[in-house]
């Protein structure tokens, strides 16, 4: 288990990823992988925008099983704002995804984002698509409690390559405070036992691991996050906090104070699908404010490089936020810490 080192990094990560899961991701899934890395890091650096997408985010449930506080799932109006009317992504449209996705050989997708994808009834068909499609990096983000061992042998059996476990707590205490309306108990079982079916199938993927979000409630108690987890799964990492402004700023981390150089590269990097077509920038939940297109009636190519996606890049190379709203917001609501 590769454990990260805990020093300031003003994003979304708190600490320096260790190579762990890239060494093995290269090493199982071959020079496409490290093809796909290489143009990634020139993404992540603004360098390099490419003709189609590198990452594809599907938001198929806009739903959660849990309330937790600090997330946009934890506040009713919010939450119902949110995912008001949503339905997932239909079998069509999904498809008509996946076949564009293959004719420009895009290299990762993800089966969540502000969502829980265990919510979806056949996600594991979903996933076994697009690997067909010639997805290389399949990821999935869930809290795990509806990880039973069907689903677990489903998934292992559809082939991600990924699964990162939201999970902020090592106790039940702490758990039922943060997780809300989720069974520590469970979760643990069934991450148990996702991580042995693994191991007994001598798979090396997917690469599995704990995140936390450092809030007032998780920062305190870091050290014992790291050392609990790292026992169970492959990778420990932690989140710097984003607070829903107006809403959520009093779980922000004692000392932490809001991050004034952020910058933006999620669109050079990565566009999100919601289930009604809707084509977003970028994963944030406030990203909503800024459809650049519909699959419906536009093709994923157009959208990338049309003119709304053009103008976002130009304004954010001049680190400006304040010609959207949602940008506005999205960058003045990270805040650091700057030791644990």
């Amino acid at each position: 288990m590769k454990k990260q080192n805990l020093v300031e990094k003003p994003k979304r990560i708190y600490g320096k990823r260790t190579d762990y899961g890239e060494r093995i991701l290269a090493e199982e899934l071959g020079e496409k992988y490290i093809d796909y890395r290489k143009k990634w890091i020139k993404a992540s650096n603004r360098e390099l925008v490419t003709d189609f997408p590198l990452y594809i985010q599907i938001e198929h449930t806009g739903k959660c099983n849990l309330r937790c506080p600090t997330c946009l799932q934890g506040i009713k109006s919010f939450r119902d704002n949110y995912s008001k009317g949503f339905k997932p992504l239909s079998m069509d449209l999904y498809k008509k995804v996946l076949n564009e996705a293959k004719k420009y050989n895009c290299p990762s997708i993800s089966f969540h984002n502000n969502d829980e994808p265990l919510l979806l009834n056949d996600l594991e068909e979903r996933v076994k698509l697009a690997k067909k499609a010639g997805f290389i990096d399949l990821i999935i983000t869930t809290n795990a409690n509806l990880l039973t061992k069907e689903r677990a042998d489903n998934l292992l059996k559809a082939g991600i390559t990924k699964i990162n476990f939201s999970v902020d707590a090592f106790n039940e205490k702490d758990y039922e405070k943060i997780r809300v309306g989720g069974n520590f108990k469970k979760v643990i079982k069934n991450i148990d036992y996702f991580v042995k079916k693994r191991n007994d199938l001598n798979l090396r993927l997917p690469i599995t691991r704990a995140t936390c979000v450092l809030t007032r409630f998780t920062a305190p108690k870091a050290k014992g996050f790291s050392e609990f987890w790292s026992k169970k799964v492959d990778m420990v990492e932690f989140q710097n906090y984003q607070a829903i402004k107006n809403y959520t700023e009093k779980n922000i981390p004692a000392g932490a104070k809001i991050y004034t150089g952020f910058t933006c590269n999620s669109s050079w990097q990565q566009i999100v699908f919601r289930g009604n077509g809707d084509v977003l920038p970028c994963c944030s939940f406030y990203a909503t404010g800024m459809v650049v297109g519909n699959i419906k009636n536009s093709s994923i190519y157009d959208i990338w490089n049309g003119p709304k996606m053009k103008k976002i890049r130009q304004e954010l190379l001049k680190s400006n936020f304040r010609f959207s709203p949602a940008c506005e917001k999205c960058a003045g609501t990270f805040y650091i810490i700057k030791s644990l």
